[in-house]
C-alpha cells in the first residue's frame, strides 16, 4: 500500500523511478520493488522519497499510520517530523547536486 502511494505521487509528478532511486541512493531494480510492495521500504528512505517528491512524508503513508501518534509525547511530534523532512531533504538535495555536479 505504501508502495502504490509513492507510485502514484511520483506519476503525478512525471518522474522517473531512476530519478528518484538515484536521488535517495539506490539502485533502480531495488526501488521498483518497493513500489511493488515487494520489499519493505526503511524509514530512512521513506523519508527522503517525500523530500525528493517534495511532499509531507504523511502523504505516503495509509490514513491509519499517517494519524498515529506518540504516546504522551504528541506535542514533539509537528517537530520530530519537521527535523526528519529537513534532514532526509538536505540529504537529497546534495546527493542531487553532486549528480549535476558530475554530469557536466
Amino acid at each position: 500500500m505504501i508502495g502504490e502511494k509513492i507510485r502514484e505521487q511520483r506519476e503525478m509528478k512525471k518522474i522517473s523511478q531512476y530519478a528518484v532511486a538515484y536521488a535517495i541512493g539506490m539502485s533502480q531494480a531495488a526501488y521498483s520493488k518497493i513500489e511493488r510492495g515487494e520489499t519493505e521500504v526503511k524509514v530512512s528512505h521513506l523519508y527522503s522519497i517525500a523530500a525528493f517528491l517534495e511532499i509531507s512524508v504523511y502523504n505516503l503513508l495509509p490514513e491509519a499510520m499517517a494519524s498515529g501518534t506518540f504516546e504522551g509525547e504528541y506535542l514533539l511530534k509537528p517537530l520530530v517530523v519537521k527535523l526528519k523532512e529537513l534532514w532526509y531533504g538536505w540529504l537529497v538535495k546534495r546527493r542531487m547536486k553532486h549528480m549535476q555536479q558530475k554530469d557536466q
